[in-house]
């Protein structure tokens, strides 16, 4: 989602600068490791998360930044991104000591439509991934022409030409900016989607879960100016949403919080709990993104990452937390 510019949010935190050449280009990217507070080099925590670290990333090819969804392999080593200019972006991910530290072969091309040409303008604004139901593939959502488009596996790992998915009766109701930007695969099969913002006068915003039987909405209690901006599964099958919220006056507000699978049922509204809200002073952007696995000791690792609308005031960030209580 195109947001105004963060002027108040930019506290520009001291880092090592490293650079890494793309495989899309040969230029370079300067990544620089940031803290959890800016104020406080020695804050390791908020909420029920836990600082495991992190990094911004810009420069190099200037199809990079605007990333607005996440997935992050079992291993931690290989990312896959979306753009809201309708690209993928993938690299491998480097880290110190289990801290990320940064990106290498960062690799960016395009998202084609059903004929195989270049997403461009408006039918560009992917916003959300999930992974087939079958596993060899994935589900793009895109925003301002609301759409779900699964993209099937092909050689070498790239993705062939999408296929529509049938998409709920109350699709056309979404607005032009505030669609389908949470999304994920549930434990038990089900995808689940979330509207970013409400079309009606009910509490919260829509959300829906396809299962073999169609789309079943259900509703997503928000708090105060917070919408729902990214989702992932965890490795105990629960959901962690991130949500944003920005304000020239109140500035950015980040919060991540949890679902139970069983509380996802047709007509209801559920409440979330809140595991952790981020605000200034700490290092904080647009985060849409969201991915999470499993550690080797078993700990819950939670990444997000932020859309910089390509636009030179914002950051992309790339962070890392170890969520409590989930071993």
């Amino acid at each position: 989602m195109k947001h105004p510019v963060f002027t108040a949010l930019r506290i520009l935190s001291a880092g090592i600068a490293l650079c890494f050449a793309t495989s899309a280009t040969a230029e370079d990217y300067t990544v620089s490791s940031i803290p959890l507070d800016t104020e406080d080099a020695d804050r390791s925590s908020v909420g029920q998360l836990t600082w495991r670290g992190g990094f911004s990333i810009a420069g190099g090819d200037n199809r990079f930044g605007g990333l607005s969804a996440l997935q992050v392999s079992p291993d931690g080593r290989r990312m896959r991104a979306l753009t809201d200019r309708g690209n993928w972006v993938t690299a491998t991910l480097t880290y110190r000591g289990g801290v990320p530290i940064g990106m290498r072969d960062i690799d960016i091309s395009p998202l084609r439509d059903l004929r195989g040409k270049t997403l461009k303008g408006r039918r560009s604004d992917s916003e959300s991934l999930a992974t087939d139901a079958d596993g060899d593939g994935v589900i793009v959502s895109f925003e301002r022409q609301h759409r779900l488009w699964r993209y099937e596996n092909s050689a070498g790992g790239a993705f062939g030409l999408p296929k529509p998915i049938k998409t709920p009766t109350d699709f056309y109701r979404l607005s032009d900016n505030g669609g389908i930007e949470a999304m994920t695969r549930l434990c038990d099969g089900r995808l689940l989607i979330l509207a970013e913002k409400a079309f009606d006068q009910q509490p919260g915003v829509i959300g829906w879960v396809q299962s073999a039987s169609g789309w079943q909405s259900f509703r997503y209690r928000t708090k105060a100016a917070l919408r729902p901006t990214g989702a992932t599964t965890l490795p105990n099958c629960d959901i962690a949403i991130v949500e944003r919220s920005f304000s020239l006056i109140a500035g950015l507000d980040i919060r991540l919080t949890r679902l139970r699978p069983e509380a996802i049922q047709p007509g209801a509204t559920v409440v979330p709990e809140e595991l952790a809200h981020l605000s200034d002073p700490l290092s904080i952007d647009n985060f849409e993104g969201i991915a999470a696995r499993r550690g080797k000791d078993g700990e819950t690792l939670i990444y997000l990452v932020s859309d910089d609308n390509f636009n030179s005031v914002q950051r992309t960030l790339l962070v890392m937390f170890e969520l409590g209580g989930t071993r």
